[in-house]
């Protein structure tokens, strides 16, 4: 009865065992925190309702056509490189309004990838003849695209509003190695953000630093 079960269980644990070792990897994920300015247009959706009359006012064309909002925000951002490769890296990203003009911003939560320039644009760690060696780029050149969801919230003359949205971008970027395993990173993006309401295109820009894990 054991045997049935300890046999089939300890050839499990061999094999993710093996498996690991097989695909471990040498190259290290990062993390990084920014601060900087995000900029958003915002046009409302056109309204679906149908005017039958023929006097219609400028305030009802006005609802008709929807309103537009600026949206201006320093912004944080956090974001996760938790698959990372020689030149590429998949990525997990937060973004929160951190100073705002009458409570107006987007909180984003995101993945995405970044292609790097460098031949090795990442922190790689390797052992030869029994001495640990690690390899840093100095610098690190790189672009990419995101996706995700936010929830926008943004003023217009009547009221303030609020959209979920759906978020699509790309980015752009340079880091440079500063400390042992510490880099200063600047980063700018833009992309397009559509709710059920509104239509938004989206720009920021961004200054950090980033950690070797």
């Amino acid at each position: 009865m054991f045997s049935k079960i300890i046999i089939p269980g300890c050839l499990i644990a061999m094999f993710l065992v093996l498996v690991k070792n097989v695909f471990a990897s040498n190259f290290h994920d990062t993390v990084s925190c920014s601060i900087g300015m995000v900029n958003l247009s915002v046009r409302e959706n056109p309204s679906e309702l149908t005017q039958t009359d023929t006097t219609v006012t400028s305030e009802a064309d006005a609802d008709a056509k929807g309103d537009s909002s600026k949206v201006s925000a320093t912004s944080f951002e956090a974001v996760w490189d938790f698959k990372t490769y020689a030149s590429y890296s998949y990525f997990l990203k937060a973004q929160v309004p951190l100073l705002t003009t009458g409570g107006a911003g987007v909180y984003l939560g995101g993945i995405g990838v970044n292609w790097y320039f460098n031949k090795l644009a990442v922190m790689y760690s390797y052992t030869k003849n029994g001495t640990d060696m690690v390899v840093i780029p100095k610098f690190r050149y790189y672009a990419g695209i995101n996706s995700g969801v936010g929830y926008l919230i943004y003023n217009t003359e009547s009221a303030k509003k609020s959209d979920v949205v759906f978020d699509l971008g790309v980015q752009a970027g340079i880091s440079y190695l500063v400390g042992s395993k510490w880099n200063l990173k600047g980063e700018v993006g833009m992309g397009r953000a559509t709710g059920a309401a509104t239509i938004s295109t989206k720009m920021g820009v961004m200054f950090g630093m980033v950690y070797y894990l």
